[in-house]
C-alpha cells in the first residue's frame, strides 16, 4: 500500500505474540521505527525544546522586578518545567499523526503486528526523550538567571515520567479519536490556552477567581505543577499525594480514551 518496509523483528514475531520476550522486541522495534522515521524532525524538535524551556524562564521574568521573592521564582521556574513537558506531549504527537495521514501511511502503521500499547509506549518514550533536554535546560538557565537552588528529591524521577505520560496521552489520544487533523489542532490549541494562561502551573491557584480556581482542582495541569513543585521545591506543596492521585486518575481516563480510539480503528 505505501511501500514502506516492515521491520525484520515486527515480521519474526509476526506469528508469535504473547509472553515478555515478544512485548520487549515489540517495544524496541517500535522505538527504532520511531526514532528513525524522526530521524531529521526530531533533532529540530529536541533544539526548539531546549530554546523554548529557555525562553519561558527568561520571558517570564521579565515581568518581575529586579528583586523578585523567591517563592515568585520557584512557582515560575518549577511551573515551566510543566509547560516544557506539557506542550511536547500535547503538539508533538498531533503533528505527527496529521502528517502520518496526509500522508496516507497512518492504515498501514496501524496495521502492523505489534500491541498497540507497545506502540504507544514507544512514542511515549520519544516524546520523554525529546522532553527531559528542554526540561534540563530550563532548570539550568533557572539557577543562572535567579541565583536559586533547587530541593531535588528522588520524586523527581516519577514527577517527570507522570507528567510527561499524561500530556503525551493527552495529544496521542485526542489525534487518534478525532477524525480530521485540524479539529484535533484547534481542540490542542484551546486547552494549551487554557492551561497556560488559566491554571495556576506557573502562580499560586489563590491569584485565580474562587471559581475558576475550584475548576482547577478537578483538572490534572494544576497537579501536574504541584508534583513537579514537590520534587524540586516541597515547602511550597503541603499534599503532594492527593496531586499524584488526581493525576493518574486522569491518565488512566486518558488510557480508556486511548484504547477506545485507537481500538476502533483496528
Amino acid at each position: 500500500m505505501t511501500g514502506i518496509p516492515v521491520p525484520a523483528e515486527v515480521q519474526a514475531l509476526a506469528g508469535t505474540r504473547s509472553g515478555p520476550l515478544y512485548w520487549w522486541a515489540s517495544y524496541r522495534s517500535m522505538l527504532r521505527w520511531e526514532l528513525a522515521g524522526l530521524r531529521l524532525f526530531l533533532p529540530v524538535i529536541v533544539a526548539v525544546e531546549v530554546l523554548s524551556g529557555i525562553g519561558f524562564v527568561l520571558g517570564f521574568g521579565l515581568f518581575f522586578p529586579k528583586r523578585v521573592p523567591v517563592t515568585a521564582i520557584l512557582y515560575l521556574t518549577t511551573g515551566v518545567q510543566v509547560i516544557n513537558l506539557y506542550l511536547l506531549g500535547m503538539v508533538f504527537g498531533p503533528q505527527v499523526v496529521a502528517q502520518q495521514k496526509a500522508a496516507q501511511t497512518y492504515d498501514y502503521l496501524q496495521s502492523l503486528p505489534v500491541p498497540r500499547a507497545i506502540s504507544a509506549l514507544a512514542w511515549y518514550t520519544v516524546t520523554l526523550l525529546a522532553g527531559i533536554g528542554g526540561m534540563s535546560a530550563s532548570l539550568l538557565v533557572s539557577i543562572l538567571r535567579f541565583h536559586i537552588s533547587f530541593t531535588v528529591s528522588p520524586s523527581i524521577i516519577p514527577a517527570t515520567l507522570l507528567v510527561s505520560f499524561t500530556s503525551t496521552l493527552i495529544g496521542y489520544s485526542l489525534a487518534h479519536a478525532v477524525p480530521r487533523p485540524m479539529v484535533t489542532q484547534v481542540l490542542i490549541q484551546a486547552l494549551n490556552f487554557f492551561a497556560i494562561g488559566f491554571s495556576p502551573i506557573c502562580f499560586p491557584p489563590e491569584r485565580l477567581p474562587a471559581w475558576l480556581a475550584t475548576l482547577n482542582r478537578g483538572l490534572p495541569f494544576e497537579h501536574m505543577a504541584e508534583i513537579m513543585r514537590g520534587a524540586l521545591a516541597p515547602q511550597l506543596v503541603t499534599n503532594v499525594w492527593s496531586s499524584y492521585a488526581i493525576v493518574v486518575a486522569w491518565a488512566c481516563l486518558w488510557i480508556a480514551v486511548a484504547a477506545w480510539a485507537v481500538g476502533r480503528r483496528g
